[in-house]
């Protein structure tokens, strides 16, 4: 299949990326994945936040070239389960059934059930899915016109009968830059955000985002950058409007480990003990 037009969840991705990965502070965490033989892939993950460890364990397995499940199980005693079929029906679409099992404690059985249908094609990209424990409908769609990719994304709660949330972005994207901006409403709170990219070179990047939110007076500013010091090595660093400063060093120190090392720094309140570290190890054997 040719390229498809550009999902609504992905426009300003990559500003988004630049500004938001790899700055997994105030926790420990390692992951492994590994492939057996008879075509099961896990990935177990351990987590410690504090004085508190937690993990959970991934388990992926392909029954047919286009059907897939997902089973996820947590220390806690969460159970995540999903089964995703793509092109079965049709090229270009994809039907999702997850489900939840609720906490410990909760009379149902299930905290969540959700049906997602998603269809990708040159011409636009759309999605819908509906929760039956949570009443809510979700539809989104999104469509190049005259080189912008442009998208609009909305939830309906059945049982209260109006519409939760509404969305519109948009973006512009060329070699070197991309610049987009995004409308959201999230329960009678509007907030006005717009986000520019830009590619230096093969080996730096920036990126800035503001966000306004129309009932306040705030702006919100976050300023970031990325830097490949070699082709295992990369550094990135930010800083937004609060005063809050992160950096992250990521390097592949063997062809089975990844490792990220982060830190938080509050500028405004240096005293106030407040800086955050993590650490993220990835093993794929």
């Amino acid at each position: 299949m040719g390229k498809t037009a550009t999902v609504f969840k992905d426009i300003g991705k990559v500003c988004k990326d630049l500004l938001g990965k790899d700055y997994d502070v105030g926790k420990t965490k390692v992951e492994v994945k590994m492939k057996t033989s008879n075509g099961v892939t896990f990935k177990p993950e351990a987590t410690k936040t504090g004085d508190t460890p937690a993990g959970k364990l991934t388990a992926e397995y392909n029954f047919m070239p286009w059907l897939k499940g997902e089973c996820v199980l947590g220390t806690s005693g969460s159970l995540d389960l999903t089964v995703e079929a793509v092109d079965a029906i049709t090229k270009g679409l994809t039907l999702t059934a997850e489900c939840a099992k609720a906490a410990a404690g909760k009379p149902a059985l299930l905290a969540s059930a959700n049906c997602i249908a998603e269809y990708k094609s040159a011409l636009f990209s759309c999605k819908t899915s509906y929760d039956y424990y949570k009443n809510d409908l979700l539809a989104c769609v999104s469509a190049p016109l005259a080189g912008v990719d442009m998208g609009v994304d909305c939830s309906y709660c059945v049982t209260k009968g109006k519409i939760a949330k509404y969305a519109a972005s948009a973006q512009f994207v060329q070699p070197d830059f991309v610049a987009g901006g995004k409308y959201e409403d999230k329960g009678g709170k509007a907030t006005l955000s717009c986000s520019y990219y830009h590619k230096v070179s093969s080996d730096m990047q920036l990126g800035v985002a503001v966000a306004k939110p129309l009932s306040k007076p705030d702006v919100g500013i976050e300023f970031g950058c990325a830097y490949k010091l070699d082709k295992d090595t990369s550094v990135k660093a930010k800083v937004d409007s609060d005063g809050v400063m992160c950096t992250s060093y990521k390097q592949k120190i063997s062809p089975l480990t990844t490792m990220c090392l982060a830190a938080q720094v509050d500028t405004v309140n240096l005293s106030d003990n407040k800086h955050k570290f993590g650490l993220t190890l990835n093993i794929t054997p």
